[in-house]
């Protein structure tokens, strides 16, 4: 139902954008145009996810990733969907090959590649959205660090 919701969202932001640009409104292009030098490390799809939703988004991350840089999103904050890819570490049918053939060299060739089998959607969340004050962990590991003796 999310993937739905997500593949509708983004077919909708591609027609708003081509409605606005037959229509002879180019700052709607302009903007997606900020938006995609701002998030330039996203897909095309997922840029016009998050412009369409949150035209002001300055920095967006998952909610583990706030998490690990010391931030809380806040409780009941709306999140902007988009969609990631789902990546498998399974074992290429070359490296399957070799290992019937040679079993001395075969634990050396023996590496997992990344497959990617699909997408799913998932929530991220802008850089004003979140709470702006650090975890109580950050700020104890703050505090260690600049109040330690130094050896003599």
């Amino acid at each position: 139902m999310k993937l739905e919701e997500v593949n509708k969202q983004t077919k909708e932001a591609v027609d708003f954008l081509v409605a606005a640009l037959e229509s002879g409104h180019s700052e709607v292009l302009t903007a997606y145009l900020g938006a995609m030098a701002k998030f330039h490390t996203y897909s095309f799809g997922n840029v016009m996810l998050i412009a369409r939703q949150k035209p002001d988004a300055t920095n967006v991350a998952g909610l583990r990733a706030w998490n690990s840089l010391g931030r809380f999103v806040k409780r009941g904050e709306k999140g902007i969907l988009i969609l990631a890819p789902m990546v498998s570490y399974g074992r290429s049918r070359k490296n399957e090959i070799a290992t019937d053939l040679d079993t001395d060299n075969a634990a050396d060739e023996r590496k997992p590649e990344q497959q990617l089998y699909g997408f799913r959607a998932v929530y991220v969340f802008d850089r004003l959205s979140r709470d702006l004050w650090p975890s109580l962990c950050a700020l104890v590991a703050c505090r260690q660090c600049h109040f330690r003796k130094s050896p003599r």
